[in-house]
C-alpha cells in the first residue's frame, strides 16, 4: 500500500508560490516562519501602513501562504504547528477539527472547550457566536497570503483575545494574468484539486479559486469532504484601495472521536460511536477599504455579512442520539482612523477605531430515538450586539539615548467592549425545568502599555502589560449550573447563577537579537493571570456538560526561537517553549471520573491551587534542518516533541498523564521554471501516540464502567502534489 502511494506521490503536488522576499526569523524544515521587518503592522486587523517590528512591543510571528501550502498540511493548524509553543491536539479524530493552542489558551471547533484565542480573516472575527468556537475547516487555506500570530491581549483585536490572535490575510490578483491548476494525492485516499485564476490591469485586480478535497481518513468512518469557492475583486487608484471578497463553503466531516483505552489497545483505527458528523454551509462577503486623507492620515473601513447553517450529529450509546441544527446570521463593521506624523520632532502613530457586530443565532436540538422518530429537545435563540472602541498610540520617545543609533518607543492603548445577549427559550415545556429566556450584558475597559528599547537595528528588548476580556457565550450562559446540563453539548436552560466574564492580565518581556548575519533569535518571558476562568464540566455518567467559573488561573513560561544559516544552502532551527498552566484557587469541580469515596455519580473532585490545567504540555520542542541539494531541489526534516499532558477531567492531577511523544517529518520540495512539486512524509517513524485524553463511560462493556478515552495520533502517511503556473 505504501509503495503504491509513493509511486503516485511522485507525480502529484502542491504549489510553492513565489511570495515577496522577507526576512526569515524561524525556518522550521518544511516551512519558513518569517518576521518581515516591513510587514508587521502594529499589529493591524485592517490594511494599514506597515510599522517596523522594532516598534511592536509583543511577540509576533508571520508565515506566508506559500510556506503554508509548501508543507502539504491540509489545515491551517497543522501548517502552524512548528511555531514556538504551538500545540495541536485532536478531540474529534479527523483531519480538519484539530485544536490550536499556545501559552495555555486554545481555539477549537469543539463546543464545550474554553476558548481564549481570536481568529480573524480579512478583518472579520470568525469565532462563532454560539460558544466562541472556531471552525478551521471554513478558513480558505489555499487562498491565504499570510498569517500573523500575535501573542497576548490586544486593544485592536479586542474581546476573547486572552492568549492572542490569529490574523489571516487572503490573496488578491497580481499584475498580469496567472492560472494555476494544482493536484494532490496521498495516504488514506486523500485527493485535492485546486484551480486559481488571478490578475490585474490598471487600477483593477481580481482573484478567483475553487478547491475540492476528499479523503477516507485513517480511522473507521472518518471521511472528509471539503468544497470551497473564493473570489476577491480589488481597486487601487491614487489614495484609494478597496477589495470585495466572497467565500462559499460546503463541507461534511465525520468524527470518530476518542476511544476507550481497552478498545484503543485492540484497534487504533476503530470508531467507538460510528456515525458522528459535522456538516456546515457558509457564505461570507467582506468589504475592506482604505482612503488616504492627506499625507499623514488614512481612513480604513471594514464591513461584512456572514451566513452559516450547520448540522451536528452525535451517536449516543447511553441514551438517544443527538442531532442539532445551528443557524447564524452575522453582520458588522469596523471604522479606523490612522495618523502618523512628527510631534515635537518625534515620530508618532495614532490609531482610533470603533466596531459594531450583530449575531442572530438559533440552535435546535433533537433527540433521535431508536425507532427513528425525532423529538425536539431544545430550541433557543440569541440576538447578540457587540460594540468596541479602541485607541492606540506609538511614540518614538528618544533616539541616541545611551548610544548612537539606539531608540526608545512607547506604546499606549485602551479598549472598551460592550456585549449584550438577548436569549429566548423556545423549547417544549418540560415540567419544572427553568427557562433560558433572559438578557445578559457585559462591559469592560482594558488598558495596554508597552516599551521598546532598540540598542541597534539588530538588537532590541521590549516589555508590555495588557488586559483582555471574554464575555460568556450564548450556550455557556444557557448551560451554567449542575441543574442546567446540556445534553450532546447543545441545549439551553436558565443559568443560575449567571456566569461572570473572564478577565486576563498579561505581562511579556522579550529580547530580539541578530548577533551575526547567519544567526538570529528571540527570547520571550510571559505570564497571564486569569480571573473567573470558565471551564466546561462533564458530570460522571452523562454525555453533556455545564459551564462554571472556576476562580483564578495562571499561564506563565518561556519561549525561545533560534535560526542559524542565514540564507545559505543549509539552515537549522530550534524552538522551545515551557508553559506552566495552573489553578490559583481551591475549587470543587464535577468530574466525569469515579473518584474515591463517591459510590453514586455524579462525583466531584477537589482541585487545589497549583494543580496543572488539563491538555497543556509543559514542554514543547521543534527542530528542523533545511538543505538545498540543488538550486531547484530542497530536502528537509523536522522533529516535534510534545511533553506529557493531564487528561481532561483530571483537574485534581491524580490520574496518569498522557505521555510525551516525538514525531519526525521529512520531505522534498522542487521548483523548475513554472512547475512546483513536493513530497511530504508525516510521522516518518510511525510513532504510536495519543493527542487527547478524557474520561467517559464505556457502554460496550457490562455495567458501563468509566474509562480513559484517548484520541490516537495519525500513523505514517505520505502526501505530495504538483502545480503549474501558466
Amino acid at each position: 500500500m505504501l509503495t503504491l502511494t509513493l509511486l503516485v506521490i511522485v507525480v502529484v503536488a502542491t504549489p510553492l508560490l513565489a511570495d515577496a522576499e522577507t526576512k526569515p526569523l524561524v525556518l522550521a524544515a518544511d516551512e519558513v516562519i518569517e518576521i518581515p521587518e516591513l510587514r508587521i503592522s502594529a499589529p493591524a486587523r485592517l490594511p494599514g501602513t506597515p510599522l517596523p517590528l522594532s516598534r511592536v512591543p509583543s511577540s509576533v510571528q508571520v508565515i506566508t501562504g506559500g510556506e503554508l501550502r509548501a508543507t502539504g498540511a491540509p489545515t491551517l493548524q497543522e501548517g502552524l504547528r512548528r511555531l514556538p509553543g504551538v500545540t495541536i491536539s485532536d478531540q474529534q479524530g479527523n483531519t480538519f477539527q484539530g485544536d490550536f493552542a499556545f501559552r495555555g489558551f486554545q481555539a477549537t471547533s469543539v463546543t464545550g472547550a474554553p476558548q481564549g484565542v481570536s481568529v480573524f480573516v480579512d478583518g472579520v472575527r470568525v469565532n462563532e457566536p454560539a460558544v466562541e468556537e472556531v471552525n478551521f475547516d471554513l478558513i480558505p487555506l489555499d487562498d491565504i497570503e499570510r498569517v500573523e500570530l500575535i501573542r497576548g491581549p490586544s486593544a485592536v483585536f479586542g474581546r476573547n483575545t486572552l492568549g492572542g490572535a490569529l490574523n489571516i490575510v487572503t490573496r488578491r490578483g497580481a499584475a498580469g494574468v496567472q492560472i494555476t491548476p494544482e493536484i494532490e494525492a496521498g495516504s488514506f485516499g486523500r485527493q485535492k484539486y485546486h484551480l486559481s485564476l488571478g490578475g490585474g490591469a490598471g487600477p483593477v485586480d481580481a482573484y478567483l479559486s475553487g478547491t475540492y478535497f476528499q479523503e477516507d481518513g485513517w480511522r473507521d468512518m472518518s471521511a472528509a469532504r471539503v468544497g470551497r469557492l473564493f473570489g476577491k475583486l480589488g481597486v487601487h487608484s491614487g489614495g484609494t484601495d478597496a477589495t470585495l471578497s466572497w467565500q462559499h463553503v460546503e463541507n461534511r466531516i465525520e468524527q470518530p472521536g476518542s476511544l476507550p483505552l481497552s478498545e484503543l489497545r485492540r484497534d487504533r483505527r476503530a470508531n467507538f460511536t460510528g456515525g458522528d458528523f459535522f456538516k456546515p454551509r457558509m457564505d461570507l462577503v467582506t468589504v475592506n477599504a482604505r482612503q488616504e486623507l492627506g499625507e499623514h492620515t488614512a481612513l480604513l473601513a471594514n464591513a461584512f455579512g456572514r451566513w452559516l447553517e450547520s448540522e451536528q450529529f452525535n451517536v449516543n450509546l447511553i441514551g438517544d442520539n443527538i442531532r442539532s441544527f445551528t443557524s447564524t446570521l452575522s453582520a458588522g463593521t469596523t471604522v479606523q482612523l490612522s495618523d502618523e506624523r512628527k510631534l515635537w520632532g518625534h515620530t508618532n502613530r495614532l490609531t482610533v477605531g470603533a466596531e459594531y457586530t450583530h449575531h442572530s443565532t438559533k440552535v435546535s436540538v433533537f433527540e433521535d430515538e431508536s425507532a427513528g422518530e425525532r423529538e425536539l429537545s431544545t430550541r433557543a435563540t440569541d440576538s447578540q450586539h457587540a460594540v468596541g472602541v479602541y485607541v492606540q498610540d506609538t511614540l518614538d520617545l528618544f533616539t541616541d539615548l545611551f548610544r548612537a543609533g539606539d531608540s526608545l518607543v512607547l506604546t499606549v492603548a485602551a479598549r472598551w467592549d460592550w456585549l449584550r445577549h438577548d436569549i429566548k427559550d423556545l423549547s417544549p415545556e418540560d415540567g419544572d425545568r427553568p427557562r433560558a429566556t433572559g438578557v445578559h450584558t457585559f462591559a469592560r475597559a482594558n488598558p495596554r502599555v508597552g516599551l521598546n528599547y532598540n540598542v541597534s537595528r539588530d538588537h532590541g528588548v521590549y516589555f508590555t502589560y495588557g488586559e483582555g476580556f471574554r464575555a460568556p457565550a450564548f450556550l455557556e450562559l444557557t448551560c451554567a449550573s449542575p441543574a442546567a446540563v446540556c445534553p450532546g453539548l447543545q441545549a439551553g436552560v436558565a443559568p443560575d447563577p449567571p456566569l461572570k466574564a473572564v478577565k486576563a492580565m498579561s505581562y511579556e518581556l522579550g529580547l530580539r537579537s541578530r548577533p551575526f548575519p547567519w544567526l538570529e533569535g528571540e527570547l520571550v518571558l510571559f505570564r497571564t493571570d486569569v480571573r473567573d476562568d470558565i471551564f466546561s464540566v462533564a458530570p460522571t455518567g452523562t454525555t453533556g456538560v455545564f459551564f462554571q467559573n472556576i476562580g483564578d488561573t495562571r499561564r506563565q513560561g518561556i519561549e525561545v526561537a533560534i535560526r542559524a544559516g542565514g540564507n545559505g544552502r543549509v539552515q537549522g532551527t530550534l524552538a522551545y517553549a515551557y508553559t506552566e498552566a495552573t489553578f490559583r484557587d481551591n475549587v470543587e469541580l464535577s468530574t466525569p471520573r469515579v473518584t474515591a469515596g463517591c459510590e453514586t455519580p455524579p462525583c466531584s473532585q477537589s482541585v487545589r491551587a497549583g494543580n496543572t490545567l488539563p491538555m497543556v504540555p509543559s514542554h514543547r520542542v521543534t527542530a528542523g534542518l533545511d538543505v538545498r541539494v540543488f538550486p531547484w531541489l530542497t530536502a528537509w526534516t523536522s522533529i516535534d516533541y510534545v511533553g506529557s499532558q493531564r487528561p481532561r477531567g483530571d483537574e485534581e492531577n491524580v490520574e496518569r498523564p498522557l505521555p510525551g511523544y516525538v514525531v519526525v517529518h521529512a520531505g522534498l520540495r522542487a521548483q523548475w521554471k513554472k512547475l512546483t512539486a513536493f513530497v511530504t512524509i508525516h510521522n516518518l517513524l510511525d510513532d504510536e501516540h495519543e493527542v487527547f485524553g478524557t474520561f467517559a463511560r464505556n457502554a460496550k462493556v457490562p455495567d458501563a464502567p468509566v474509562e480513559r478515552f484517548l484520541t490516537p495520533g495519525a500513523p505514517l502517511n505520505v502526501v505530495g502534489g504538483l502545480a503549474y503556473r501558466f
